[in-house]
């Protein structure tokens, strides 16, 4: 059996396929809605409750699969690309907002309920996709698109919690769960999905193998970003107030990136990214446990606003990206959905067992029963089996799991951003009203006293 390299960074092997030219003026336009698409719809989700991530998946579906002004293979070349500055920015933006103090004070049940979630997720759309649909899926290709979707997203987390806050009284300890969960599980999906590729691809590689590697990669890549934050620290503090110095942080993060991926192993690009971001602004932090004395400042703020600007962008159009690529059948939305359900009636049991075992407040246990939404981590993992195996000799379909976690996304997406609030008002109030030993109203029809 011929050897395959994983290495997406620099050894992808682009798909044979005749790729129509279009003018550029049309990317301009196309990047110009996007951002203005992706602002509005920002300002307006306080009245429609819709998020920008399904306005953003619309332009991209009218302009590619309905309209066809942009041709799908076009794009799919940029997969690798995208796929490499997705993962660095994101990563490193969930770095960058981490404050180790509240990470560790909430780490035992952000933990718990990420990877118990992660686990149960994986194994019933294993189970569930290879029983039903055959055709489609074997067990460890539907354990895949389990790993990508097992994961929630703290971009769709966040905006759906923000949302809340007016709503909801009380909530801080649950956003500070949900949020750590949703950077938890971002390094947890990445490099169990890589995994999974990797024995489909190479199935003589042993299992042991296969979790000796990724233990080694998690922690030399865990060490390499430190390392690379540490110094970067030092310097961003001896640099202090000059200018571009936050923009020649990315150019920091992007080598750092390739660096591990290539040297360290597949999947250690990500881990390096997220330890990078958090080292810089949690600098102190890590001096004194090494007992060095520090008197290191690092303008937090500037930093995570200018970050926040890259993300936005970056975040927006890989959305509409998706949305160019993605194929519409109502095959592949039927089966969407049903994952979907199948999801979120697993992460309702989840949350209650682990809320119980650990003691969640009401309002903890409401908010992580009902919100387990994705986003841009699942679109991002969708895109490794094109990029591995463009020609489909070890995988059925490739770009089923792109086709697929689009449906998955929007449906976790709405039901989190729609119904949640509904669900979660009306119970949260049910029970104040039992603490406070109110009368509840009887249901509509039921014989009065």
């Amino acid at each position: 059996m011929p050897e395959y390299s994983f290495n997406w960074v620099s050894k992808h092997e682009e798909p044979h396929q005749v790729v129509n030219v279009f003018p550029p003026e049309r990317i301009i336009i196309l990047v110009s809605f996007t951002l203005l698409i992706g602002y509005v719809s920002s300002l307006i989700y306080s009245k429609t409750k819709i998020p920008d991530i399904i306005w953003l998946l619309g332009l991209g579906i009218l302009a590619g699969p309905v309209f066809g002004v942009f041709e799908k293979g076009t794009f799919l070349t940029l997969s690798p690309l995208m796929s490499i500055v997705a993962l660095s920015i994101i990563l490193f933006d969930a770095g960058i907002n981490i404050d180790i103090f509240t990470l560790m004070n909430t780490m035992g049940k952000s933990t718990a309920l990420a990877i118990v979630t992660f686990l149960s997720t994986v194994i019933l759309v294993g189970l569930g996709l290879s029983t039903f649909m055959p055709e489609f899926f074997d067990l460890p290709q539907a354990m895949l698109l389990g790993s990508m979707v097992g994961g929630t997203s703290t971009i769709s987390v966040y905006g759906i919690l923000s949302s809340l806050n007016h709503s909801i009284k009380d909530i801080d300890s649950s956003r500070v769960i949900l949020l750590t969960e949703s950077i938890l599980t971002d390094p947890i999906c990445i490099i169990s999905s890589i995994t999974i590729i990797r024995m489909i691809m190479l199935p003589e590689v042993a299992l042991n193998e296969t979790f000796r590697d990724i233990f080694s990669i998690f922690v030399l890549s865990a060490v390499i970003g430190v390392v690379i934050g540490f110094f970067w620290a030092l310097i961003m503090d001896r640099l202090r107030g000059r200018p571009f110095l936050y923009m020649v942080t990315i150019a920091i993060l992007f080598p750092s990136f390739i660096f591990t991926e290539s040297f360290i192993g597949e999947g250690g690009g990500p881990i390096a990214a997220l330890l990078f971001g958090l080292t810089i602004t949690n600098f102190n932090y890590f001096a004194r446990r090494l007992g060095i004395e520090s008197s290191v400042k690092i303008d937090k703020r500037r930093l995570r606003e200018f970050h926040e600007e890259i993300t936005f962008f970056m975040k927006s159009f890989f959305f509409v990206y998706i949305g160019l690529v993605v194929t519409l059948s109502m095959e592949y939305f039927f089966m969407g959905l049903l994952v979907a359900a199948l999801i979120l009636v697993d992460r309702y049991l989840v949350a209650s067992g682990v809320g119980y075992a650990m003691a969640f407040s009401k309002v903890e246990m409401t908010l992580t029963r009902l919100i387990c939404a994705s986003g841009l981590p699942a679109f991002v993992m969708s895109q490794l089996p094109i990029i591995y195996d463009p020609s489909g000799v070890h995988f059925k379909d490739p770009e089923i799991y792109s086709n697929l976690c689009m449906p998955i996304v929007l449906v976790t997406v709405i039901f989190a951003s729609v119904v949640t609030p509904l669900i979660a008002r009306r119970q949260l109030a049910v029970e104040k009203e039992v603490s406070n030993g109110e009368k509840i109203p009887p249901p509509r029809g039921a014989p009065s006293d």
